[in-house]
């Protein structure tokens, strides 16, 4: 039979997703219970590049890393072509931290704790609980005494990223169970090295763009203090690509700065979204944040700082909720509001984006980095905004880039394209649909759009 328990909220997973919204639910006067598989030293387990810009620690509401869970000051990023001989330095908006992704985790559920918070660690969940058509918890399994748990809550928060253990087993007629497609996602590998050598230029982040190292992605060296690097690689998924961990053992261990190695402190992979957000991220009685709601940056995959305000507006929408008592899709439904029109209109705009780029070969690339296509300010300018003016009279107004650009006219046209998509994508998600009922018709539209796109572009994947 099991434990019975009752909570206003649980919060499923407690990686950067789960244990911000822990930390923001502190002072909400609910009842609040966190469950988390890994133990303590592997809270935030997922290994990535570990960098999060400054500005998603102030828009989440979330305290800077501090102490030892602060690693490094980011300043600047580096973006290398595919042979190393062109470099574009983008100069981070308000700069950025590397931090240690355990010891910050457990610095907020330390202070989430300490306002009536509960977590459980080394706890699994099995399954939800739906009882005559709705979600009503979860039932889990304690490793300390091996006992059942049988945890009732209004809302269930499932934040336990890729790995979906609420979300994909929830009935397949809920719009908010939607699969993650192959090749949206990407499989990465990592390892933290101390090296023999004195880093040059700790605070600037590096990322290679290499068709050959990192089919579908991009290999990353991000300094974490002089001596410690956070080294890996993503690979797009489902196109027959070899696993990463072998393309960094053949590509990146080979090389100087990489190979250079003292000790390895940690190697892990990992599965991550490349995509846009998830069609919607809530449902009757449910919130699905970070990575399973695929609230990422879908040039990069990097899901930290997204993860932080998803958590953000969830706390919102749930203290809201049982101010009003509608835990329902419709009560809910203002956080789909509020990630949607914004940070998921940037986000849709970068899919499309990302799905072009990875259309292209070494050579297009570096032919795109060194005519001066690919300019700091038009980086900057995509990534913030996720619109590529890159493809109007105001960038082409450089002779070299017009000339280069006429010598190869169907990437002038394809460019053209993807500017076109990008902003048609940007303007669906600023007008998300208002309520549920109206969400398949918006769904239509998406996929119609994409589907459109892929075809102009010739993408078959």
């Amino acid at each position: 039979m099991g434990e019975d328990l009752k909570y206003d909220v649980v919060i499923v997973g407690l990686g950067p997703a789960g244990s911000s919204l822990a930390y923001l639910l502190k002072d909400a006067g609910l009842r609040v219970l966190g469950v988390e598989v890994a133990g303590p030293g592997r809270v935030w387990g997922k290994p990535c590049g570990d960098a999060i810009g400054k500005q998603h620690f102030i828009e989440a509401g979330l305290p800077f890393p501090q102490g030892d869970a602060l690693m490094q000051v980011v300043d600047a990023i580096d973006i290398y072509s595919p042979s190393e001989k062109v470099k574009i330095r983008l100069q981070e908006p308000g700069g950025g931290f590397m931090i240690d992704r355990t010891k910050y985790g457990l610095s907020l559920l330390k202070e989430a704790e300490k306002k009536g918070v509960e977590v459980m660690l080394e706890t699994h969940v099995l399954t939800p609980i739906i009882e005559s058509g709705k979600l009503v918890g979860v039932k889990a399994k304690r490793k300390s005494d091996g006992k059942t748990l049988n945890i009732k809550a209004n809302i269930v928060v499932d934040a336990t990223g890729s790995g979906a253990a609420v979300k994909r087993k929830l009935p397949d007629t809920w719009p908010v169970k939607e699969p993650l497609k192959e090749t949206d996602s990407a499989v990465a590998f990592r390892k933290i090295i101390e090296v023999d050598y004195d880093i040059e230029e700790p605070s600037v982040l590096r990322i290679y763009i290499n068709e050959k190292i990192a089919p579908g992605g991009y290999w990353w060296f991000f300094p974490k203090g002089k001596r410690i690097a956070n080294v890996g690689l993503g690979v797009q998924r489902g196109r027959g690509y070899p696993h990463p961990r072998l393309l960094y053992e053949k590509y990146l261990a080979t090389r100087d700065e990489v190979g250079r190695v003292v000790r390895v402190l940690n190697e892990a992979g990992a599965l991550l979204p490349t995509r846009r957000p998830a069609n919607t991220l809530v449902w009757d009685n449910f919130i699905s944040i970070g990575d399973n709601g695929f609230t990422v940056n879908p040039l990069h995959g990097g899901g930290m700082g997204y993860a932080m305000v998803a958590a953000k507006y969830a706390s919102e929408v749930i203290v809201r909720s049982h101010e009003t008592g509608d835990f329902t899709a419709k009560g809910l439904w203002d956080m789909n509001l509020k990630y949607m029109r914004g940070l998921g209109a940037k986000q849709a705009g970068l899919d499309i984006l990302r799905m072009y780029l990875q259309t292209l070969t070494n050579e297009e690339v570096e032919w795109a980095m060194k005519t001066g296509l690919a300019t700091v300010d038009n980086v900057i300018e995509t990534s913030l905004t996720g619109e590529l003016r890159g493809v109007n009279l105001s960038l082409l107004e450089k002779a070299k880039v017009l000339a280069s650009l006429l010598k190869r006219p169907t990437k002038l046209v394809q460019l053209m394209i993807v500017g076109e998509y990008m902003s048609r994508v940007k303007a669906l998600y600023k007008k998300y649909p208002e309520s549920p009922e109206e969400l398949p018709r918006w769904v239509d539209s998406v996929e119609s759009l994409y589907k459109e796109f892929k075809k102009r572009i010739g993408i078959d994947w």
